[in-house]
């Protein structure tokens, strides 16, 4: 059994579950999911990630939602990526993180004794590149392989 840490920034597509569940072929997993409540990032770098993908009226949103909206969001997309994963035939868990889910990532990770991190988020293009993003962040921290999937996509950035 492989025993994955998941962490997503939102509902994981029928795309990403699917590649979940074939990762390890017929070799059974285990997955805990993490979602934070309203993912933090730099406004700045935020910013000039919408300007780089082209959303220019995104890069000037400064609409937050409330943190109890922002709960209530990230329970959604616990619940909705947990249906999708046990429907596939995936064992899995999950739960809401605060805003900066790296710190229960690395204490998830250690107390499941994880074999590896997968980390599932829209493109964020300066914040990767600039080594900020969660993945980069774990790979630091963590003695773990750690993978990093843009939603919805077959795209990994390294």
């Amino acid at each position: 059994m492989t025993t994955i840490l998941l962490l997503s920034e939102t509902t994981l597509t029928d795309h990403d579950v699917r590649r979940i569940a074939q990762l390890h072929g017929d070799e059974t997993i285990n997955v805990h999911l993490l979602v934070p409540a309203d993912a933090e990032h730099n406004r700045l770098i935020e910013a000039l990630d919408e300007v780089a993908l082209g959303r220019l009226r995104d890069a000037l949103d400064d609409d937050e939602p409330t943190p109890e909206q922002a709960e209530r969001e990230a329970m959604h997309a616990v619940n909705v990526s947990l249906e999708g994963l046990r429907a596939a035939g995936v064992t899995a868990r999950g739960s809401v993180t605060g805003s900066d889910p790296v710190p229960a990532a690395m204490e998830a990770a250690a107390q499941d004794s994880a074999d590896e991190v997968i980390v599932v988020t829209p493109l964020h293009p300066i914040e990767a590149g600039l080594h900020r993003d969660w993945a980069s962040r774990l790979r630091d921290e963590l003695e773990l392989p750690v993978l990093h999937v843009v939603s919805g996509t077959d795209r990994v950035i390294s």
